[in-house]
């Protein structure tokens, strides 16, 4: 398996891939395609894929893999298989019960854990996004304006109010090949809602991702 491409902040075992440049990013970082529906123009439309054996090993220090929920924490983060599907494409949901993937639960909907709106606003820079199924209220805690989707959506468009070392780090961060879960992203994949203004659902959870 390739190495990993640069990351910082969070334990090995929450390095999670949510946004890819290319489908050979995928093939490369996150693992091997099972399967995959591509459109007419040949642009492959969604992608099942079978995750490389990462990582190794969770770490016993990690206080989230130690929780009661620990189980469920790792099927929701490292599932044996995933979907990720390009940011245009609208029959995801359609695509990810043809993969076989497990029934959606009952008032849960498909997230595309990276933004959408934020990917184009970014000029397509990451077009492939994994899946995963949350509730409605994490959906919407995620999204709303003042939650933290809504932030990073602001945070692009007045970049240029930003200085010019922050538009350089910008502008380096989408060339790298992939996107990795920041905080909020996991604690949605978790199907936590990280909250809003201060997300103080992620602060919570904040606590189970690091070492004692």
């Amino acid at each position: 398996m390739a190495e990993k491409p640069r990351t910082f902040g969070l334990p090995k075992s929450l390095f999670v891939p949510i946004a890819a440049r290319s489908v050979e990013s995928i093939e490369l970082y996150v693992g091997k395609i099972a399967a995959q529906i591509a459109a007419r123009s040949g642009r492959v439309n969604a992608l099942a894929v079978i995750p490389h054996a990462w990582p190794p090993q969770k770490e016993p220090n990690v206080r989230l893999w130690s929780h009661e929920n620990a189980g469920e924490y790792e099927k929701h983060l490292h599932p044996p298989k995933q979907v990720w599907m390009h940011v245009d494409f609208a029959n995801y949901r359609k695509a990810y019960i043809r993969f076989g993937m497990p029934e959606i639960p009952e008032g849960h909907v498909l997230d595309h854990i990276q933004n959408r709106e934020a990917i184009r606003l970014r000029g397509y820079s990451h077009p492939y996004l994994r899946l995963c199924p949350v509730s409605r209220k994490v959906n919407t805690s995620g999204g709303v304006n003042t939650g933290g989707e809504g932030m990073e959506k602001e945070y692009i468009r007045s970049m240029d109010e930003y200085s010019d070392s922050t538009k350089e780090a910008f502008r380096k961060a989408l060339q790298q090949e992939i996107v990795y879960a920041d905080p909020m992203d996991l604690t949605k994949m978790l199907d936590i809602p990280p909250g809003t203004q201060v997300l103080g659902g992620v602060g919570e959870i904040l606590k189970l991702f690091y070492a004692d």
